[in-house]
């Protein structure tokens, strides 16, 4: 009888032992803790800093628009021509839209030559329309 418990618990330790054997380690060290939050706030600088360039660029390229839009519009009121005129002027990516009425072909041509002397634009868009 005593063989037969020997014989058991020899068993059990056994099983027990292959059991623990076939368990993966899942716990991770402080140092490997230290490693991965590391990583992971690095990955979020790189994220915030994507976004931070992104967003100052678009910042710029609307002040840069408003800058043409605001550079055209002296322009125009300081031309004899045009002065009297309500035009329009709107700038996106540097790319000029006028609208508005023009007393002629010559004056709606004349603003898109002042247009095109002011820095940073790319196109002139002329949608004026000839009374």
């Amino acid at each position: 009888m005593n063989s037969l418990k020997l014989t058991s618990i020899a068993l059990a330790s056994a099983l027990v032992l292959l059991t623990a054997c076939d368990q993966k380690n899942t716990d991770t060290t402080a140092g490997e803790k230290l490693d991965n939050t590391i990583a992971e706030g690095e990955k979020d600088s790189r994220e915030a800093g994507a976004y931070v360039e992104q967003k100052t660029e678009q910042t710029v390229q609307a002040v840069d628009d408003a800058a043409i839009t605001t550079a055209l519009k002296a322009k125009l009121v300081a031309d004899d021509e045009l002065k009297a005129l309500d035009i329009t002027v709107d700038t996106v990516g540097g790319a000029v839209t006028l609208t508005g009425m023009a007393p002629s072909a010559t004056a709606k041509d004349r603003a898109t030559e002042i247009a095109r002397t002011v820095d940073g634009v790319t196109t002139v868009n002329n949608n004026l329309t000839v009374q």
